[in-house]
């Protein structure tokens, strides 16, 4: 699941493949190769897998730095062979770990063998047959050649997910349970600046939490602090501010906030407190700031 611009760009990748015939009545073909980059759990294998199915292409899915060898030639020769094999067929040759051997070839921390490497790669690339495509994914873009990136007609980054791409993933994980949708947009704004698999990871931990809850036990909010103490680098600093600070902070935001706009009654039902008691903490919480607005405004 992506933002609509990068869903266009991908679904025009599985159209030029799915009308190959139209293109070369023209003169054209569709692209053979695309470099997939982005941070880790963004989901980039998955779109890799989910684009074979779309094209009802078989996948040979490699992890290069399982063909480099401490035997000198050897990891060329290897390449060498995973191409022949690849062009044999109509197919997609999935590259993971794309940045195990596509390194910068002027690297003085690299000796020569590295270097003759990617030469093979290159060459390789450039002699891929165009019954199939091929697809490098890389967590580290900036360590890939100059030359790399020139072999790759498609260059996709795959962002972090925006707060309605976060919902609708929160939403497709949660299955079979289900959730409010109050619980669900928590989810989505909690996991602000978030992956795809960080999401999902929380999702994990809210059905667990559903799974094993007994009546009177702490609802969503304790679930977030629990997921939040668990994995404390992976989570929004602003974010656990507000979920382990002054819950009137937390209600105001919940309240404020243009992404959730959370009615009293929608605050009351994610924090586990009746309505009434939700707009006193509110109502003395805006009030405490009315009065700081005052002081300020008389001095």
């Amino acid at each position: 699941m992506f933002n609509s611009r990068v869903a266009t760009a991908i679904q025009t990748i599985v159209d030029e493949w799915a009308n190959v015939e139209a293109l070369t009545d023209v003169g054209l073909e569709p692209a053979k190769t695309c470099l997939i980059f982005g941070e880790p759990g963004t989901g980039k294998t998955r779109l890799a897998l989910w684009m074979a199915r779309e094209l009802d292409m078989p996948v040979v899915l490699v992890r290069l730095d399982g063909l480099v060898s401490s035997f000198l030639g050897t990891t060329a020769r290897n390449i060498g062979n995973l191409f022949t094999f690849a062009n044999r067929h109509r197919c997609i040759l999935l590259l993971d770990e794309f940045d195990a051997i596509a390194k910068l070839r002027d690297d003085p921390q690299e000796v020569g063998e590295i270097k003759r490497v990617v030469n093979a790669l290159l060459q390789n690339l450039d002699a891929r047959r165009s019954i199939g495509f091929t697809i490098g994914i890389t967590n580290h873009p900036r360590l890939l050649d100059p030359a790399v990136w020139r072999r790759f007609e498609v260059q996709l980054e795959i962002p972090k997910p925006d707060f309605d791409v976060r919902l609708e993933i929160a939403r497709h994980f949660m299955t079979p349970v289900t959730a409010p949708d109050t619980h669900l947009k928590l989810i989505a704004w909690f996991t602000e600046d978030g992956t795809g698999a960080e999401i999902e990871a929380l999702v994990r931990t809210y059905k667990k939490a559903e799974a094993v809850r007994r009546e009177r036990q702490p609802g969503l909010l304790h679930t977030l602090q629990q997921f939040a103490t668990l994995n404390s680098a992976r989570v929004n600093a602003e974010r656990r501010s507000h979920l382990f600070g002054d819950p009137s902070m937390l209600f105001r935001v919940m309240r404020d906030d243009p992404e959730l706009c959370f009615s009293l009654a929608d605050i009351g039902e994610v924090a586990g407190k009746d309505k009434s008691t939700i707009s006193r903490t509110l109502g003395r919480r805006d009030a405490r700031e009315g009065e700081k607005e005052g002081v300020a405004a008389d001095g």
